[in-house]
């Protein structure tokens, strides 16, 4: 009987409303932030004075094509796009507590998880649309240049900067139902996208060199743990996402990382899925969180 009732409020378009509600607010809030212009502009930018200055040091000049300028431009969304993330999403709880407007907020009648599955929705859709405008009038340009485009894989490539972005906004709002102070939430969300990107990288290669040696790693053969241990990184969850679908990608990691293992769990609707739950683990969290979390 719960179950179903449940499900009745699931699909309650009175619940929808509310949550589209909150999610216009923070669109038209966030639309005239202009750390999301600047990042618009940033992807755009990037992307073409990458495709035509990425060789540029092997001394060769002129447009790559989309695939190539993935290999190039995924280091740099490895951060932009955390680093946009973060900035939406680890003060948009914890900033309205300070200044008195959740409070204001809840006196309507409106559910605190409705509040949060409306500001992560807001959220997320303005940075999907800051990546989607930036990376695809960039592709647009770069593929007017080149022949042979392939589109699709460059497609997955923003599709799959979209759901990193959406990680990180659900861990930053998680911070931010967790904190008392902007400070602290920022701090915590600066820690955790260091974490992901830099620490982990580095403590992956302690592990290995310590305990198997990295010469495993090179030659193809890591233990099973090992690679279970980097599906825990919601990044190395991405590149991999990419890995497995970027042909020139691919070989790009091949040629640092070693020899592509025989047996192993990367597939891309089990790296999608991961990603999702990445997404989804926060959220609930969060909800939890904030249902007994006292407003004043």
């Amino acid at each position: 009987m719960k179950y179903l009732e449940s499900l009745k409020l699931f699909y309650s378009s009175d619940m929808w409303k509310r949550i589209f509600s909150v999610a216009k607010k923070e669109i038209r809030y966030n639309f005239r932030n202009r750390w999301v212009i600047f990042m618009t502009m940033l992807f755009l930018g990037l992307s073409i004075l990458v495709s035509y200055y990425g060789t540029a040091m092997e001394g060769v000049e002129g447009w790559m094509g989309l695939q190539e300028t993935v290999v190039y431009m995924a280091t740099y969304i490895e951060y932009m796009v955390p680093i946009l993330a973060v900035i939406l999403g680890y003060s948009t709880i914890v900033r309205e507590c300070e200044d008195g407007s959740m409070e204001l907020l809840l006196s309507y009648p409106v559910e605190r998880g409705e509040v949060l599955a409306g500001k992560f929705l807001g959220l997320w859709i303005v940075l999907s649309i800051s990546v989607v405008v930036g990376l695809g009038a960039g592709g647009f340009v770069i593929s007017s240049m080149v022949e042979d485009v392939v589109l699709a894989e460059y497609y997955l490539f923003i599709l799959s900067a979209v759901i990193l972005g959406g990680v990180y906004i659900s861990i930053s709002m998680m911070l931010s139902v967790i904190f008392t102070n902007s400070t602290s939430a920022m701090s915590a969300s600066i820690f955790v996208l260091f974490l992901f990107t830099f620490i982990w990288l580095f403590s992956m290669y302690a592990i290995a060199e310590i305990t198997f040696g990295w010469e495993m790693v090179e030659a193809g053969r890591p233990p099973q743990w090992y690679f279970l241990i980097q599906l825990l990184n919601p990044v190395m969850l991405w590149y991999t996402l990419l890995a497995l679908n970027i042909v020139p990608l691919r070989d790009w990691a091949l040629e640092f990382g070693g020899k592509e293992p025989e047996i192993h769990p990367y597939d891309t609707w089990v790296m999608i899925a991961l990603l999702i739950i990445w997404i989804a683990v926060p959220l609930l969290i969060s909800e939890r969180l904030f249902d007994k979390k006292q407003i004043d």
